[in-house]
């Protein structure tokens, strides 16, 4: 046995590998989506001119729990919400339930495309020349070709991989509009269905929240009455006038003279 020789090879060849590749891309959009269902009570025929003044009055100078909407005063209640407004004299009672919505899109594209190009590989191994353990120069070449031609396979899915990737690129602006926009349509789609699902159970809930909104409006119309009273009184010189109010009940005494 002698020391081991050392052989080499370097295989080039001439590639036109064609590749394909399927693509996608995922978008998802959402909404906050809320349901009303309203009703509105007029107040002129059930309720004494003066205190609606007095009510009116009171809201412009600014009540606890009662703020400025538009054209009418807004407060909050469980389930929804009450406004009052004074150029109609109506109260409004809505009911509103609320929900997030999401949309979803999806949008798939097939690329195709090749690689041409002289692509090398190089493999080494060792023999002896007395063919030592089976290791002959014939067997040596054959692993070092052979170790070439897989440098030769790596180095094709590489360029394969590295083109696919460029193509997926140049492609994703597209694909991702293409799903964004489908996602929007699905989201629009989705919106409807539950806005409508919300009103419907809304209007199932406007009794409730009715029930809560006309408790606060009467709280508000008991102070209305009270100052409404109370002016009427000391207007016609009333005196011992005592207002009692614990939140539950409003007690008005005065005295008016003979």
């Amino acid at each position: 046995m002698c020391n081991p020789r050392r052989i080499e090879i370097t295989a080039t060849r001439q590639v036109a590998e064609a590749w394909s590749r399927e693509v996608e891309r995922v978008a998802e959009r959402s909404a906050q989506v809320t349901g009303e269902a309203r009703v509105r009570q007029r107040l002129d025929d059930s309720v004494a001119a003066p205190a609606l003044a007095a009510l009116e009055r009171a809201l412009r100078e600014g009540v606890p729990g009662w703020r400025r909407e538009g054209e009418g005063f807004r407060h909050e209640v469980e389930g929804g919400y009450a406004v009052y407004l004074p150029e109609q004299r109506v109260l409004e009672i809505a009911a509103v339930l609320g929900a997030e919505v999401r949309g979803q899109g999806r949008a798939n594209m097939r690329l195709h495309g090749h690689v041409e190009d002289e692509i090398a590989g190089s493999g080494a191994s060792e023999y002896y020349e007395d063919g030592y353990r089976g290791r002959t120069q014939e067997v040596a070449e054959g692993e070092a070709a052979q170790e070439a031609e897989h440098g030769i396979a790596r180095a094709v899915a590489e360029r394969v991989d590295e083109a696919a990737r460029a193509a997926e690129a140049a492609a994703a602006s597209e694909l991702l509009a293409r799903a964004e926009a489908q996602a929007g349509r699905d989201l629009e789609a989705r919106t409807a269905a539950e806005r409508a699902r919300l009103e419907a159970r809304a209007g199932e809930r406007v009794e409730l929240v009715g029930a809560h909104a006309r408790q606060a409006f009467h709280r508000l119309l008991a102070l209305a009455y009270r100052d409404a009273l109370l002016a009427l009184a000391r207007a016609r010189g009333a005196d011992d006038i005592r207002c009692d109010d614990d939140g539950e009940v409003l007690e008005i005494e005065f005295s008016l003279p003979d």
